[in-house]
């Protein structure tokens, strides 16, 4: 039984179509999340069906009503009481099923462009998501920072009721994956960890300093840098070079380093500039990399 709970997003400035899900349940994001950047998104948990998840996205890509495509994932199906489902298609409409016996508590909202639902929660959970998620969004935070803090409440208030394992955030949209080959922006999963979410958060980090030109964020000249950049600049050079004897200084040798960890799009050798995601984000970076 795959019970967890799961939030799905639509940014119709930029057609970007997202899941985040978290569960006590091993490589929960093998299972549960289904995106297609000029379809939409299917959600099948508590009892997931793959199959039938793969069919219902293809059916959103023809643009087949919402009504039928829940229709043609249930039908023939010995178990669909037992299944919950979230659906939007590429106009950012929903429609929910949670099925009369998933394991309570059972939850589901829907609001503009985006659906949150689990099953097997703490009482509330999803109310949490929802509300923290449209306020992190009105106060200006990208759309997988937003979906990730909405999580994390969600855990916070109790989220799975048999405790914590797995997350998973995927993102997609048109043209935007590696190096313009496909529509899959994010996919990032914690399959087994005793604190998925913030690994989750952590992971995202790191693939905001890998692709920076996806992301809101200035350049900011080393004679710029405050005490606390400094320090933590030094530190992620000494990381990555491994020793804390020889931190380049020299900007070809700042950027050798960091090109040789697929980081160099955060510095402007030529300016002497630095990417301020290298500070918001850095100390990520040092959680994941340091043994």
């Amino acid at each position: 039984m795959i019970a967890t709970f799961t939030l799905a997003a639509r940014d119709p400035a930029t057609d970007t179509y997202a899941v985040i899900t978290a569960s006590n349940f091993l490589a929960v994001g093998s299972l549960v999340p289904w995106v297609d950047a000029r379809g939409g998104i299917v959600v099948s948990q508590s009892f997931a069906h793959p199959e039938s998840a793969r069919l219902a996205l293809d059916n959103l890509r023809h643009e087949t009503p919402l009504a039928r495509v829940l229709e043609s994932y249930l039908e023939d199906d010995p178990i669909a009481s037992k299944r919950q489902l979230g659906l939007m298609n590429r106009h950012g409409e929903c429609l929910l099923y949670d099925g009369p016996e998933c394991t309570p508590a059972v939850e589901s909202i829907q609001g503009d462009n985006f659906f949150a639902c689990g099953n097997m929660l703490v009482q509330g959970t999803i109310d949490v998501v929802a509300s923290t998620f449209t306020d992190a969004l009105r106060h200006g935070l990208e759309l997988g920072d937003a979906m990730l803090r909405a999580m994390l409440a969600g855990q916070q208030h109790g989220g799975d009721y048999r405790g914590k394992l797995a997350a998973a955030l995927l993102i997609k949209r048109p043209g935007a994956g590696y190096l313009g080959s496909s529509d899959t922006l994010v996919d990032l999963r914690v399959d087994a960890s005793a604190h998925p979410l913030a690994e989750l958060r952590d992971l995202y980090s790191l693939f905001k300093l890998y692709n920076p030109q996806h992301f809101a964020h200035n350049m900011i000249p080393e004679a710029q840098l405050s005490p606390a950049d400094n320090k933590l600049l030094a530190s992620i050079l000494a990381l990555l070079k491994q020793s804390s004897e020889s931190v380049p200084h020299e900007p070809e040798q700042v950027l050798t380093l960091l090109a040789t960890h697929n980081l160099a799009s955060n510095y402007d050798m030529k300016k002497n500039r630095f990417s301020s995601l290298l500070f918001s984000e850095g100390h990520a970076l040092l959680r994941l990399l340091r043994v």
